[in-house]
């Protein structure tokens, strides 16, 4: 005959021994305090006994199983049978992402997290590009107020300050960051041929009009011809 024992506060299943025999009488069972010889039910997943009432009762049993917090997502367990996740805050279900929270018994899309996270990357994003836009012009801003830089540092100087501002614009428009559209980079090198070629079709046009002058110059003053027929006669009453 077995013995079953269980908790004597909750009433828990613990083990089972093979019960003693009366010594006063050999047809009876001894039963030690918080014991039974009450067979223990069939037990079904997920389930263990609990003796309540005079009776065993089976009770939700998740230890030892992968559980998640319905608050935050992490990753848990139950170690004590009787308890349901439920009970616990917890769900089998693991949490999709971090866009998601417990609601109705289930996870779902957050449209708060998924705002907020959207804004965190756009503002990621502005100041890495502002910082790079602002490693461009380091220290060209004074340069720029005393006149000292060369045509192709002023050039790029101003393509990066409109840059910035390009930005600017963009964080701060209303419904940022659902609108947001970034500036494309200034390219230096493009910059730089830019100028190159401006600079050259200048000298080019100085040349030609130097060239034009000198021709002018060598070419003189053109004088009039003078028609013999109508230039005027002398009197000849006048002697």
């Amino acid at each position: 005959m077995l013995c079953n024992h269980y908790d004597r506060q909750t009433g828990q299943y613990l083990n089972s021994t093979l019960a003693d025999s009366d010594p006063k009488d050999d047809s009876r069972w001894l039963e030690p305090a918080f014991s039974t010889v009450t067979p223990i039910p069939d037990r079904k997943p997920l389930t263990w006994p609990f003796w309540k009432d005079g009776a065993w009762v089976l009770m939700p049993d998740y230890r030892g199983r992968v559980l998640y917090r319905t608050d935050t997502g992490e990753r848990t367990e139950i170690l004590a049978a009787g308890v349901t996740p439920a009970d616990a805050g917890l769900t089998e279900t693991p949490r999709p992402s971090d866009e998601y929270r417990w609601a109705d018994g289930a996870w779902a899309i957050d449209p708060e997290i998924v705002a907020r996270k959207a804004k965190e990357q756009a503002m990621a994003e502005f100041q890495h590009r502002q910082a790079n836009a602002q490693t461009k012009n380091y220290g060209r801003a004074d340069a720029h107020a005393a006149g000292v830089l060369s045509d192709v540092e002023e050039a790029q100087f101003v393509a990066w300050s409109k840059y910035q501002m390009d930005l600017s614009r963009v964080v701060n428009a209303p419904d940022f960051p659902a609108s947001a559209v970034w500036p494309v980079e200034p390219d230096d090198e493009a910059i730089r041929r830019e100028v190159d070629a401006k600079r050259a079709a200048a000298a080019e046009a100085a040349k030609a009009e130097a060239e034009h002058a000198a021709q002018a110059d060598e070419a003189g003053p053109v004088d009039e011809a003078v028609d013999a027929d109508t230039a005027p006669k002398a009197d000849s009453s006048k002697k």
